[in-house]
């Protein structure tokens, strides 16, 4: 039987649950002076609208257009933090854990990721400049570089679209069915608050680019998503359950924490192109 490459099943394996929790962990174009928490934001919103601002109680539904400004506030301003990142996509699971760095242009990230149906080596993988790096045991060590703006890149529209703040806050607005303020929770000794929203993830992903043609019934009709923010309104967690496609789990920790990402050295990187090459000089 005809192994598929190990490289390529780690790209598609990843990108789904990425763009998914890009989805969740959407930006914003207006600048966020607030640091205080969801909840106070929220109030504060209410304020402005010429609503009766109060304290959120659990159980209490909240505006779909007010939760997608407290999801863009809690990224406005961010900076770096570490990551953990649980996903169970399509019968493969996959561990990972790094850094991101959300300071300039585009975000950068580096990760280490593992899975046992990927084989029993670590995966890294690096995203700067919007190139994603993969380091995979096919490569003999090697970065596989692809060019996320590059045309005629399968992953790029779709690994782009989900870092695209702008992006990002069209399709949480066009998924978004309701929004639900579930309460503060304690979450490893430290006291979050909870939200809870329903996406429709077809018509969340109808205008991501990657994507059109993907049947419907491939899609649940629901998504669920758990947001816990800190005291500072970033977020802290997330949960996105999509039935029977999956679901993923990540926790961002150490906000502002000093952090290393840069594109693995030229020596070190080949591109699709040279893998063809060297291919068809083999053959």
């Amino acid at each position: 039987m005809k192994r598929t490459p190990t490289w390529r099943r780690t790209a598609v394996a990843a990108v789904l649950p990425l763009a998914l929790t890009g989805l969740a962990a959407c930006g914003g174009e207006e600048s966020a002076e607030d640091t205080s928490s969801a909840s106070a934001q929220l109030e504060e919103q209410g304020d402005e609208d010429g609503e009766e601002a109060g304290g959120l109680e659990a159980g209490d539904p909240v505006p779909d257009d007010d939760f997608v400004a407290l999801m863009a506030a809690s990224f406005e301003d961010a900076t770096t933090a570490r990551t953990t990142m649980t996903s169970e996509t399509a019968g493969t699971t996959i561990s990972a854990e790094g850094v991101v760095d959300y300071t300039g242009k585009t975000p950068a990230m580096r990760m280490t990721m593992e899975s046992a149906e990927l084989g029993d080596e670590p995966i890294e993988m690096i995203l700067v400049d919007n190139v994603m790096y993969m380091q995979v045991p096919d490569l003999g060590g090697k970065y596989l570089s692809m060019d996320l703006d590059e045309p005629g890149n399968p992953l790029g529209p779709m690994m782009t679209d989900s870092m695209d703040p702008s992006k990002q806050a069209e399709m949480m607005r066009a998924g978004l069915e309701s929004v639900t303020f579930v309460g503060e929770e304690d979450v490893d000794g430290e006291s979050l608050e909870h939200y809870s929203a329903t996406l429709d993830p077809s018509a969340a992903l109808e205008g991501m680019q990657g994507m059109e043609g993907v049947p419907k019934s491939m899609m649940p009709e629901q998504m669920q998503s758990d947001t816990w923010f800190d005291d500072d309104g970033r977020v802290r967690r997330m949960v996105i359950d999509m039935g029977e496609l999956g679901s993923t789990e990540m926790s961002m920790d150490d906000w502002g924490a000093d952090v290393d990402i840069e594109a693995p050295p030229a020596g070190q990187v080949t591109t699709m192109d040279d893998m063809m090459g060297s291919m068809s000089q083999m053959s």
